[in-house]
């Protein structure tokens, strides 16, 4: 006959019960926790610092749309990627605004924003210069490939505005 030890099962009490729940949540929470400061870090969530007053001012800013709109002006932008190292993004920007018979407009200053839509410390506020007749050039360095939302705004002397927003795919 062979001797044979039988081990007997564990049992489970409370005290084990307890100790598994008390794992399974601890790790649920870290987990979240983990998310949340991740989250927190990378983007902020907020398309402007200013939501409020701008919320107070929308009706103006659709009306200034509208205004815009009935001047009937015209923006052509150009953007060529310039030849660089991998890892440097450099874009030559060109502009040009034309009123509604295509005469070119001289705004008092115009500029063009490169705004990344997830990281915001990656937007850019790049100034064009006047190079010809109502020619204005810029260059801007961005610091990855990707999509890229554009807000071109310009000042005439006698203060009207003009802004035109786009999207931009770069690789």
């Amino acid at each position: 006959m062979s001797d044979t030890h039988m081990s007997t099962p564990m049992k489970i009490n409370g005290k084990h019960v307890l100790l598994m729940l008390l794992a399974f949540f601890g790790i649920v929470i870290a987990v979240n926790v983990t998310f949340v400061f991740v989250a927190l870090d990378t983007w902020t969530g907020l398309t402007s610092h200013k939501s409020y007053q701008e919320g107070l001012t929308y009706n103006a800013a659709i009306r200034d749309a509208e205004a815009q709109r009935a001047r009937g002006w015209q923006v052509e932008i150009e953007f060529l990627r310039d030849q660089t190292p991998p890892g440097i993004i450099t874009m030559s920007v060109s502009a040009r605004l034309a009123d509604n018979a295509g005469k070119a407009l001289m705004p008092d200053s115009i500029t063009l924003a490169f705004r990344h839509p997830i990281n915001e410390t990656y937007d850019q506020l790049v100034t064009l210069s006047e190079t010809t007749n109502g020619l204005y050039v810029g260059q801007a360095t961005l610091p990855v490939t990707g999509n890229w939302d554009t807000r071109l705004t310009a000042e005439m002397a006698d203060g009207t505005p003009f802004r035109q927003d786009g999207t931009l795919w770069i690789e």
